[in-house]
């Protein structure tokens, strides 16, 4: 079934902390509308049989390979982003937003980038090797964090880990909001218990706007996720 909470989160950038500092994701610290949200990214890949991180994921091990694809496009340029810099800061849910801003990675048109372009990031073994994303997004966001003007919009699933049956008890910022934003990545075609959250018109994304007007986009998906889904994203 669709993701419930899916939805679009704006506000302005404060703070960011990296993968393997704390939690299993790149953590952005957002303040919006008097409020403040975390936005968790997946920037790294791992193998079947892993287990799962504690807090927003379900106990247990992986039962497929997680391994992450990304795309980075700068400048980012869609028709899309006339409608979205029209959204209000804070957090709006699918059904306020309009169909342009139901993110499809293979179905928006036209195309928000090249699918068969993704990079594959290494999945790190016991032996430290492999790869993650944080050098690869921390510019970008760094960017965003010193011109004070530059926005984040996020597109995924709301989270609000006072109502978590797997509640979250890292302290990621000094205030640690307790609201924000994940599945920031695609969110069809995939197999195994992820399945459940198939769904078209949900995709996931981060987009960030300088205040020079120029705008990058940054594309998440995962390598078992198929690109040949159906009207269910199945």
């Amino acid at each position: 079934m669709p993701l419930p909470e899916y939805g679009l989160l704006r506000g302005r950038v404060k703070r960011a902390l990296p993968f393997e500092k704390i939690g299993d994701h790149y953590n952005i610290e957002v303040r919006a509308a008097r409020r403040l949200y975390r936005v968790a990214v997946d920037v790294y890949s791992t193998f079947k049989g892993s287990p799962k991180a504690t807090g927003e994921d379900n106990p247990g091990n992986w039962d497929v390979d997680r391994l992450v694809l990304f795309h980075i496009s700068s400048p980012f340029t869609h028709p899309a982003l006339i409608d979205l810099i029209k959204i209000p800061s804070g957090f709006t849910p699918a059904n306020q937003l309009p169909v342009s801003l139901h993110l499809d990675y293979l179905r928006t048109w036209p195309a928000l980038f090249p699918i068969d372009e993704m990079k594959l990031v290494p999945p790190i073994t016991s032996a430290g090797d492999g790869n993650n994303l944080n050098n690869d997004l921390n510019p970008w966001i760094q960017k965003a964090i010193r011109d004070r003007r530059a926005e984040a919009f996020a597109f995924g699933s709301f989270f609000d880990n006072r109502n978590s049956s797997h509640p979250d008890h890292h302290i990621y910022f000094r205030h640690n909001p307790p609201t924000g934003m994940h599945d920031i990545h695609m969110n069809q075609g995939d197999n195994g218990s992820e399945a459940a959250g198939n769904g078209v018109g949900q995709d996931g994304a981060l987009l960030i706007h300088y205040s020079d007007n120029t705008w990058v986009g940054m594309f998440f998906r995962f390598e078992n996720q198929r690109i040949d889904t159906d009207g269910r994203g199945n």
